[in-house]
């Protein structure tokens, strides 16, 4: 029913149900205890003074909900209301006549000292007008019937509020993988023009050289294609675009670029952003391979901390001073990389750069660990 939350409306109509018979039995003992007689008697008198409302409680919970007290319609809805109470006014007010009073009749006479005590009558005599039993009905279900109502509205409200918290999520999910989606088509053409300016400088001085790395791009952009619709990828899918961005560069620097990677096999399941590896690759050939002409090392890392995948590369350039670290990270591959992460992971991430005490530059990444639903791990996937 509207108003009540929609995933257990069975349960809460158990509970309001019990709630009611909790008021009877409750009634029925105190009066019992407190005026003596027979206990059926004054349960019978606490059924016909409570249970009417477990009756007609679902239909004020359902009119309230239809109807609720808005500010837009407040007035004709609450004279609406007001029609409800008079009839349910009324209907309780003569099966409360019908009851008849107190539960027990007090002795004949005058009751000696300590005599059991009676209650006052609860409702108007048997012989009182009719405007008389519906006064005292009025003023008896009065509260009770707002109280109803107030709950009813505070279910209805709640529920609302959920309704747009729901839909706040959606269209944040929503905003949040088109931005991502922005990001990524931003990256690939950096990447994309980057490795065609490499293939237009060595296309005169080695064809066949350029012939290969043309059919490396052709690789990677064939990977890429086969995951465009996916944000994220798993760790293995992704040393594979990196493969292929190394074969790209060794074909233009040869010798001068080496790489290892240390790969723990646990991680390789892990889901990472899609081509997050190659932006920090790319920065280690710019600031350390392209700059000079000794061999470099380019070691990539990747291993589980705690509840986080930590990546690594750090390569043994002549490093960076503060100014050219603070440079690095406003380029396009860095800035890149740290939106999408924060797009991904909101605040459970981190991208450091560190200057290594033996020389060239670090660059480590930290997200949440979170890996594929796939159980196996495809021996294609370049681990080492």
């Amino acid at each position: 029913m509207a108003g009540l939350p929609p995933s257990q409306p069975t349960r809460y109509w158990v509970l309001v149900s019990a709630f009611w018979v909790l008021i009877t039995l409750a009634t029925a003992l105190h009066d019992w205890l407190a005026w003596g007689g027979e206990f059926w008697q004054a349960l019978r008198f606490g059924t016909l003074m409570w249970l009417p409302w477990l009756v007609v409680t679902p239909g004020i919970v359902w009119f309230s909900t239809v109807f609720p007290l808005e500010r837009s319609c407040w007035r004709w809805r609450l004279a609406a209301h007001l029609g409800v109470l008079a009839m349910i006014t009324v209907l309780f007010g003569f099966v409360g006549h019908w009851a008849g009073g107190p539960p027990f009749s007090p002795p004949p006479g005058n009751a000696p000292a300590g005599a059991t005590r009676f209650p006052p009558p609860r409702g108007p005599p048997a012989d009182a007008p009719v405007s008389d039993v519906i006064l005292h009905s009025a003023m008896a279900e009065f509260p009770i019937y707002w109280a109803i109502v107030g709950m009813a509205h505070a279910f209805l409200f709640y529920e609302r509020a959920r309704e747009r918290e729901r839909h706040a999520g959606v269209l944040e999910a929503g905003l949040a993988k088109a931005r991502l989606q922005t990001l990524q088509m931003q990256l690939q053409p950096h990447f994309l023009f980057n490795t065609l300016n490499s293939i237009a400088s060595l296309i005169h001085e080695d064809p066949r050289a350029a012939d290969e790395m043309i059919g490396s791009l052709a690789d990677f952009l064939r990977l890429t294609l086969n995951t465009s619709d996916r944000l994220e990828i798993s760790l293995c899918e992704e040393l594979l675009y990196l493969d292929s961005y190394i074969a790209i560069q060794k074909i233009r620097f040869g010798d001068r670029l080496r790489v290892e990677k240390q790969i723990e096999p646990a991680a390789l399941d892990s889901l990472v952003p899609a081509l997050v590896l190659q932006p920090l690759l790319e920065n280690a050939v710019k600031h350390a391979v392209e700059k000079q002409s000794a061999p470099v090392l380019v070691r990539i890392t990747a291993a589980r901390a705690g509840h986080s995948l930590r990546l690594q590369v750090t390569d043994d350039g002549h490093g960076l001073n503060d100014a050219a670290k603070d440079k690095l990270v406003e380029g396009v591959g860095l800035s890149n990389t740290r939106s999408r992460l924060r797009e991904v992971a909101g605040r459970a991430w981190s991208l450091d750069l560190s200057l290594p005490p033996e020389g060239g530059l670090s660059v480590q990444i930290q997200i949440p660990w979170r890996t594929t639903s796939a159980a196996l791990i495809s021996p294609a996937c370049p681990a080492s």
